[in-house]
């Protein structure tokens, strides 16, 4: 089970009843595309994801029990995927 926390106009992407934050059954490791993909949000309203309060990449395996937070284009940030190193 993960959370995901979705930010400004992410909360309002949901589809249906969906409140931030929601709960998504994960079995094993899998790719953050895929995860967006099963909660309905389209990667490219995305502009940068937080797994367990640390900056990821956009290719980045989402593992049981993480905590994923989504910001939105909208949001401004100094750093977005494009800029994004390992420290």
């Amino acid at each position: 089970m993960i959370q995901v926390h979705c930010f400004g106009s992410l909360g309002a992407a949901l589809p249906g009843t969906k409140k931030s934050p929601i709960s998504l059954s994960l079995g094993k490791p899998t790719p953050l595309p895929t995860v967006l993909e099963r909660l309905d949000i389209p990667k490219g309203l995305v502009q940068l994801v937080m797994v367990n309060h640390r900056a990821v990449s956009r290719e980045t395996l989402i593992h049981p029990h993480d905590r994923v937070a989504l910001f939105p284009r909208e949001y401004p940030f100094f750093v977005d995927w494009k800029d994004y190193r390992r420290s």
